[in-house]
């Protein structure tokens, strides 16, 4: 079966080095070396049998076993390995449900997103957010991974490291009175506690106005929103087009 595929995917690129485009005879076809993340075979030249982590297996399989690689790709894949290219919620969202690990992390980032918001506006948090040394899509866009932050969530490091950044913010936002000042009172209900969007299991979010409620009162209608439109509505009623006053 191997070499019917190898003779297969051989015939496809007419029996020539996918490098440097090199022809061999068909009997010679068992001396290419496969690149599993190119999917095509190379002579011996092109192919020094490297080992590298393949993205697409990690993304769909959260498989990390190093498989052999081309010149090129191995070249290819260590210099995108820091880049934020994968958005695991658009590739493959079930990994979230089945990887615990990557769940957590990306609720960990997810807090962080939140909590820079309002530090970035607090003059009293921008000495904290100086002195973090994390890369900035790690809180800016929760939703996209590198294939080095992949293998950090694989070992456990990214949740070690993250864990106490967001403490740390959490701990700034609880005693500044200015960050205090820009939470939110969930109009829903009778309590007055404060409540703050990078609560994620326990507060929602509108994302029309960025009102927040506690999830446990929010009913699928945002009452804010519905002033709003109420108000443009009203608005739109006493204040004619003024097409429709020229018509009358």
């Amino acid at each position: 079966a191997v070499v019917s595929t190898q003779s297969t995917g051989m015939e496809r690129c007419g029996y020539r080095c996918a490098g440097c485009g090199m022809k061999i005879a068909i009997s010679l076809i068992g001396t290419f070396r496969y690149c599993a993340y190119l999917g095509k075979y190379f002579c011996h030249s092109c192919h020094h049998e490297q080992s590298a982590f393949i993205p697409a297996r990690i993304l769909h399989k959260w498989d990390f076993r190093k498989q052999r690689v081309s010149n090129f790709a191995a070249d290819l894949l260590g210099k995108m390995t820091g880049e934020p290219l994968y958005s695991v919620q658009d590739i493959n969202s079930p990994l979230y449900k089945s990887v615990s690990d990557l769940k957590y992390v990306r609720s960990l980032r997810y807090q962080l997103y939140f909590l820079n918001e309002y530090l970035r506006a607090c003059k009293n948090g921008k000495d904290l957010l100086g002195s973090v040394t994390i890369r900035g899509h790690i809180y800016n866009d929760p939703e996209l991974f590198s294939l080095e932050d992949l293998c950090s969530v694989k070992d456990r490091s990214m949740m070690e490291s993250l864990r106490p950044i967001v403490t740390s913010w959490l701990q700034h936002v609880d005693n500044c009175g200015l960050c205090r000042g820009k939470g939110f009172i969930c109009e829903l209900c009778a309590r007055k506690e404060v409540i703050y969007p990078f609560q994620l299991t326990t507060v929602f979010q509108c994302q029309m106005c960025w009102t927040c409620f506690h999830q446990s009162c929010f009913s699928g209608t945002c009452p804010k929103c519905a002033r709003i439109q109420s108000r443009r509505t009203l608005s739109q009623e006493v204040d004619p087009a003024p097409q429709e006053i020229l018509s009358n």
